[in-house]
């Protein structure tokens, strides 16, 4: 009697590179629904359907895994911060941008950011774990900062330590409103609407511009 089984199909082999993104987007998967310290290499192994040796050869520790998974997302934020910069540049008043406007931009880009739950989680893992006190930890994951201080600097006469007192002041408070406006709101008694939100964003845009103004001034 001939054997009617058929034969199995071959497992279609991963370049490196698709493994890897396979692994991270399982960890996207997982992380959306639970805090790193939650997780582990095994749960990213099965959400993927991958070993969980296959995971430790791309990646070697599960920090490493949460650290990968971190900076593809920073990877993501440059090159939405590139696009918001390129769009306010190219459009039709591009030559005539001013500082205010790439910082306006550059907020934009933050608070998306800040506004993905994920991204929050890993950057709050990487602060309480210790691994963000590295020195070159967020260094060389967040790049975009001194080409957007660069093009800063070419657009106005405020010296570059102002410029730069500004980047932080825009990724502080746009972060702190992002992620915690509405238990801010809400101790002050009230509720962070979409009118609170333009108000806001309307004050910070005031403040950074007034700033620059004084600054371009000097002290008085």
């Amino acid at each position: 009697m001939s054997d009617l089984r058929k034969p199995e199909k071959k497992r279609a082999r991963r370049s490196p590179e698709e493994a890897r993104t396979l692994i991270l987007d399982a960890a996207d998967r997982v992380f959306g629904e639970h805090l790193p310290d939650a997780a582990g290499l095994k749960e990213i192994a099965r959400e993927a359907g991958v070993s969980h040796a296959l995971v430790t050869h791309y990646f070697g520790t599960y920090g490493g895994l949460v650290e990968a998974a971190l900076e593809r997302r920073f990877e993501r934020l440059r090159a939405t911060l590139v696009g918001e910069l390129a769009a306010v540049l190219g459009g039709p008043e591009g030559s005539t941008a001013t500082a205010a406007d790439l910082l306006a931009a550059y907020r934009a880009a933050i608070a998306r950011a800040a506004s993905d739950p994920v991204t929050v989680r890993l950057a709050t893992w990487a602060m309480m774990s210790g691994h963000a006190a590295q020195e070159d930890f967020f260094t060389h994951r967040v790049q975009g900062l001194r080409l957007l201080a660069d093009a800063l600097e070419a657009r106005t006469d405020v010296s570059r330590d102002d410029l730069e007192f500004c980047l932080v002041a825009s990724f502080a408070l746009t972060v702190v409103w992002t992620v915690g406006g509405t238990a801010l709101t809400g101790a002050l008694g009230r509720k962070k609407t979409k009118d609170a939100e333009a108000a806001f964003q309307g004050r910070v845009d005031a403040m950074i511009d007034g700033y620059l103004s004084r600054r371009r001034r000097g002290p008085d």
